[in-house]
């Protein structure tokens, strides 16, 4: 059975009738803090006590199903075309849709190791954005120049690679 996201599980207890945010950390399945992260910000907010979904789309979306730069890989899998950047080349960080963050299950400040071909990967989530540690060592393995396009692809299952 696929993994729910954080997002989702809040759809779901919204669709059921149940918005009271007490009950709904008290029952979640995952982290209080991370429930309560996801419920006051993006698609959600707190009102009163209650969850509800955000009145107008916001533009950085929990839900890979919604978020534009992703695109659906397989079974809980999802890409993020990226073009290479001398930063990126030089072990910069890089930034990914905030749908990421909920796909991987972070929370705000936030980090977790994803499993890839090269050794671990870290996703971390701040104040501002969700970010991966370097991609260097994948951007060499691919022997890829600045201004190529390469695919960041994550899962539900915490794998994470990099592809032409």
């Amino acid at each position: 059975m696929p993994r729910t996201l954080i997002p989702d599980w809040i759809a779901a207890e919204l669709e059921a009738g149940r918005s009271h945010l007490r009950p709904m950390l008290d029952s979640a399945p995952f982290d209080r803090a991370a429930v309560r992260t996801v419920a006051g910000s993006g698609d959600f907010q707190i009102v009163d006590g209650h969850v509800r979904r955000a009145p107008v789309p916001s533009p950085a979306t929990w839900f890979p199903q919604i978020e534009p730069a992703l695109t659906a890989a397989g079974e809980g899998r999802w890409s993020l075309p990226v073009t290479v950047t001398a930063g990126m080349l030089d072990d910069a960080a890089v930034a990914v849709p905030r749908a990421v963050g909920a796909l991987v299950q972070l929370h705000r400040h936030g980090h977790r190791s994803l499993s890839s071909r090269l050794g671990p990967q870290a996703v971390m989530m701040d104040e501002i954005e969700v970010r991966t540690g370097s991609i260097a060592r994948f951007l060499a393995d691919l022997a890829v120049a600045e201004g190529d396009t390469v695919h960041l692809h994550f899962d539900r299952a915490g794998e994470f690679d990099v592809t032409r």
